[in-house]
């Protein structure tokens, strides 16, 4: 007598519970050059205060100080995080700021200061065209995660 086998089903695997990887997602890695760019920057900012203020024509050292220390915090934030976007976004706001602070410059500087701060907005706006492209990738990205 011949043994009949019957199919066993098979199911599916049990769901993971742990964090997706979120290292091939697209922006993570401009997110992270990002986050070096923005610890560089700051620390810029933060020890050779002297140098960026006459590069950029704000004189105000102590602001430039502050938006050492935010540029390097958030460079920590966008290496340390399994979720970028929210870092990048931190960093549009701050390009706000320093552009904020540069439109401060043209209004009230000498013709030299002007000059500067004119070069540094272009500069920063270039970066912040970046950051908003970068941060919204990962924005959409993550919606499409569910």
């Amino acid at each position: 007598m011949s043994r009949m086998t019957v199919p066993t089903p098979t199911r599916p695997p049990a769901p993971s519970h742990s964090p997706p990887d979120m290292h091939y997602q697209p922006g993570v890695q401009l997110a992270r050059k990002l986050g070096w760019f923005s610890i560089g920057l700051g620390l810029a900012e933060v020890f050779c205060t002297n140098d960026v203020a006459r590069v950029t024509g704000i004189r105000n050292r102590q602001l430039l100080t502050l938006y050492g220390l935010r540029e390097i915090a958030t460079g920590v934030g966008l290496l340390m995080s399994q979720r970028p976007a929210p870092w990048l976004w931190a960093r549009v706001v701050g390009d706000g700021l320093d552009m904020a602070a540069l439109g401060t410059v043209l209004s009230e500087g000498d013709e030299d200061r002007r000059s500067r701060a004119m070069v540094s907005m272009l500069a920063v706006a270039g970066v912040t065209a970046l950051d908003a492209a970068t941060a919204s990738t990962l924005t959409a990205a993550r919606r499409l995660e569910g």
